[in-house]
């Protein structure tokens, strides 16, 4: 017994050494293949294993590309951003819902200010009161504070993707009193190369960004805004303003030959299927699509959506979703509820996320929800 208890001890020190204690060299382009198929949750536990994965997976630019657009390509998944207005606290809600599984993903995230801003898995928060902004990546859990300016003018800060280059950039725009002492500046994350974090750009005069969540949109390489104007003391008109993120340039956006300056105030500014797109929803329901022709440098607009319809007085635009959705939110009425509207099909689909808030907070009341449509998995690292 005894020997053969031997016999087996040593049959069993012989056996084949698991794959994870061998030393193997797999090729890197073999490595970076098989981290592409893995979930991003795995990937960002997996950066702990070495140096090498962690650069792949949170700084390799390809590599990233390729999570973000898998993400894309799974079934639709929306993130709500929830701020309770009576709590005067940096803390959010943040839900990932879909139309397969009512939500999939709940947490409380600590962010700055109100207002929010999205690009392909990144969140931009900018506050007005405390003039500071910060970037919250939802895959990693890493929030990033934006450097500090060397001035003290209040402005305002927006966020965009530019493709081409795959950059991720903040645009600053000072306040109009202050425009004569300071430019536009703009901060390119995870530029190292740069001696300045922000570096002047073109100033554009006697302009102010107009501070509403309908305002703005980031599409194409491009900033979408609504600014305004006085033409005197007594009238204030409107017109959109398109910043290159690339070239870091503005130019005027033309309007629909029916659309006045002094009808904007009425008009949501969104992302229509890839689109630059305007819709109202004043005594009627109206979208209007901006075609674009980069080498003739010209602009044309389409009607693509017209009805008469009223009882939209309470709901404000969050947002239009990849298949054209336009998402409403009833408010002060129903907070909770969202609505998701085809206008093609004229149907009609909710998504109830009174069962999201937590229920010792008493966050039925009071609530600010902004919905980003098609949210996007992103291993990169923000520092």
């Amino acid at each position: 017994m005894k020997r053969g208890s031997e016999e087996k001890n040593h049959e069993t020190s012989l056996s084949p050494l698991p794959l994870c204690h061998r030393n193997i060299n797999i090729p890197l382009d073999l490595t970076v293949e098989i981290l592409k198929k893995l979930p991003a949750k795995s990937l960002v536990r997996f950066k702990c294993v070495s140096k090498c994965w962690s650069s792949i997976i949170s700084s390799r630019k390809d590599f990233i590309e390729s999570i973000v657009t898998r993400s894309l390509t799974q079934p639709p998944r929306d993130a709500h951003l929830i701020e309770d207005l009576y709590n005067k606290t940096d803390e959010c809600l943040l839900v990932i819902s879909s139309p397969c599984h009512q939500m999939t993903h709940k947490e409380s995230v600590s962010i700055l200010g109100t207002a929010h801003e999205y690009a392909r898995g990144l969140f931009f928060c900018w506050s007005y009161d405390h003039q500071e902004g910060a970037i919250y990546n939802p895959t990693t859990r890493q929030s990033f504070n934006l450097p500090k300016m060397k001035h003290s003018h209040p402005g305002i800060c927006f966020f965009g993707y530019e493709p081409l280059e795959n950059h991720y950039k903040v645009l600053f725009i000072p306040n109009p009193v202050h425009r004569v002492e300071q430019a536009c500046q703009v901060f390119t994350l995870g530029d190292t190369t740069a001696e300045e974090q922000w570096r002047n750009i073109q100033n554009i005069e006697y302009l102010y960004p107009f501070l509403s969540y309908r305002s703005i949109v980031s599409i194409n390489g491009a900033i979408y805004f609504l600014s305004r104007f006085k033409v005197n003391d007594t009238t204030t008109e409107y017109k959109i303003l398109r910043f290159d993120i690339r070239s870091e340039k503005f130019y005027n956006v033309d309007l629909p030959k029916t659309v006045t300056l002094m009808d904007l105030c009425w008009y949501y500014l969104i992302n229509y299927q890839g689109k630059f797109g305007l819709i109202c929803c004043h005594q009627r329901m109206e979208i209007w699509i901006m075609e674009e022709d980069a080498e003739k440098k010209t602009q044309r607009w389409s009607k693509i959506f017209f009805y008469e319809m009223e009882g939209f007085g309470n709901w404000f635009i969050s947002n239009v979703t990849r298949a054209g959705e336009i998402v409403f939110i009833n408010t002060p009425l129903d907070t909770s509820r969202i609505c998701y509207y085809d206008p093609k099909r004229n149907s009609v689909r909710y998504v109830d996320l009174k069962d999201s808030y937590p229920k010792e907070r008493d966050w039925d009341k009071g609530l600010l929800i902004r919905t980003f449509p098609d949210y996007a998995e992103n291993t990169m690292s923000l520092y």
